[in-house]
């Protein structure tokens, strides 16, 4: 052989281990990467599923926030009520007392059991 064939023959050589080698390195660097991806679609897949159960827990805190809000709108309503009666009762016992010291600074007269009863038959109540 001659040293132009030998050339050939070299230069064919290292383009075949060059094209082997970028192949073999293009493979390894593909399956390093699709081993990435599929990494990244787990920890994908694992957030969905933790925000779906997230999500719904929101949803449950939400349902016992509008429950909870509506026992308060209630219980406020009722309060409200025993407020108003409460201040009724006051206007009443006020009112009572007034009584009271009205009836007190009233002066007594003093009257025969006889006297009352001549008034009580007036009004249609005899002595019995």
């Amino acid at each position: 052989m001659t040293l132009k064939i030998k050339l050939y023959i070299a230069a064919g050589l290292a383009v075949l281990v060059l094209v082997i080698g970028s192949y073999v390195l293009s493979n390894y660097k593909i399956s390093k990467l699709q081993k990435a991806a599929d990494a990244a679609k787990q920890n994908a897949d694992k957030a969905a599923a933790v925000a779906d159960a997230k999500e719904l827990e929101a949803g449950q805190y939400k349902q016992k926030t509008i429950y909870l809000e509506q026992k308060i709108a209630e219980i406020q309503a009722i309060a409200r009520k025993q407020d108003e009666e409460l201040e009724k009762f006051n206007i009443n016992t006020a009112a009572a007392r007034s009584d009271v010291e009205r009836a007190r600074r009233i002066r007594s007269i003093t009257s025969t059991a006889g006297e009352l009863c001549a008034k009580l038959a007036e009004l249609g109540h005899p002595c019995e």
